[in-house]
């Protein structure tokens, strides 16, 4: 059993848990113009995804925002295409929290993995929610 985390965007960051669900590390980016579900359905194969945990960016007051219906909306199409619980979790502050940790990292290097680092914050968040 293992978790898969997403931050849903134009590119999607992509993390996975340790095989103990301990904790998460970033994996890859995915751009949405691409297949994602065929590389989502790999990334699930490869690593015996059981759990999808994905980011929905609420607004700061708790409320839903345009960008929530549209992970609410892709929540529903990742249920009809793969076997795995998925869980939606609050991210509001998530990419402040990415971008403090790659504060010392520049330009495009930056733009690469922002979007994984954001979601394996995710991703870590939840786990350590579960394991405490």
């Amino acid at each position: 059993m293992r978790y898969l985390g997403i931050d849903y965007g134009l590119h999607m960051g992509i993390s996975v848990s340790d095989e103990k669900n301990s904790f998460a590390y970033p994996l890859c980016i995915l751009n949405k113009k691409e297949n994602i579900f065929a590389k989502l359905k790999e990334i699930i194969e490869d690593y015996k995804i059981t759990h999808i945990v994905i980011g929905n960016p609420l607004k700061l007051n708790g409320s839903e925002s345009v960008k929530s219906k549209e992970v609410i909306s892709f929540t529903e199409r990742l249920k009809e295409n793969f076997d795995c619980e998925i869980i939606l979790v609050d991210e509001r502050l998530t990419t402040v929290e990415a971008n403090k940790m790659l504060q010392e990292t520049k330009g495009k290097k930056r733009k690469k993995v922002i979007d994984a680092v954001s979601a394996t914050i995710i991703l870590s968040s939840y786990l350590d929610k579960i394991n405490n």
